[in-house]
């Protein structure tokens, strides 16, 4: 179970997306730059983890990727995860499901110890909401602790300099604010 912290000693926003020009690392950004509050925060781009579709035999056979060891290497290490999920036929990115189904034979509990957050943006009005949800029940599900204040960017688009266009900084604000609340605050 997660204890509760004043400071994060390490937050990691992670975008389960790794297309160029993403909302969602454009939102991981914006997440990122906000916890920035004198402890470490790392943007992790999971093009620096590349992993093979999860399959048990292929686990039996050649054993845990090396990608896959060092990632879960990075979430030992932190406080705070932050989900930035896109939406995909109204669930969660299979890229998502995938790194997370090769880091928990690594350590059951890899998730047990880190406050999760979950945002998505997305073009659309809904900005990700049923992802949001199913990423929500997911964690659920899997006993893992994550704050109830969830971030949804609808009609969301990156503009010329690379950044998320009409975004809502107040809601951003009280997002992130969770990252060191309690849980039962959160």
């Amino acid at each position: 179970m997660r204890t509760a912290l004043t400071h994060p000693r390490k937050a990691l926003v992670m975008p389960a997306s790794t297309r160029t020009g993403s909302v969602n690392q454009a939102l991981a950004r914006h997440i990122a730059a906000r916890l920035d509050n004198g402890s470490p925060v790392e943007i992790v781009d999971l093009n620096d983890y590349p992993l093979p579709l999860y399959d048990g035999d292929l686990e039996e056979r050649d054993g845990i990727p090396a990608a896959a060891a060092a990632l879960a290497g990075e979430m030992a290490s932190a406080d705070v995860l932050v989900l930035v999920s896109p939406e995909c036929n109204g669930t969660f990115t299979p890229l998502l499901k995938n790194t997370v189904d090769w880091v928990t034979p690594i350590d059951a509990s890899a998730f047990a110890h880190l406050w999760v957050l979950v945002a998505s943006a997305s073009p659309g009005r809904g900005g990700g909401a049923n992802g949001v949800a199913m990423v929500r029940t997911w964690l659920s599900n899997m006993g893992i602790d994550a704050a109830e204040r969830t971030v949804s960017v609808g009609d969301a688009s990156v503009g010329l300099d690379g950044e998320l266009v009409r975004i809502d900084h107040a809601e951003l604000t009280r997002f992130v604010s969770q990252a060191t609340a309690e849980p039962s605050a959160a």
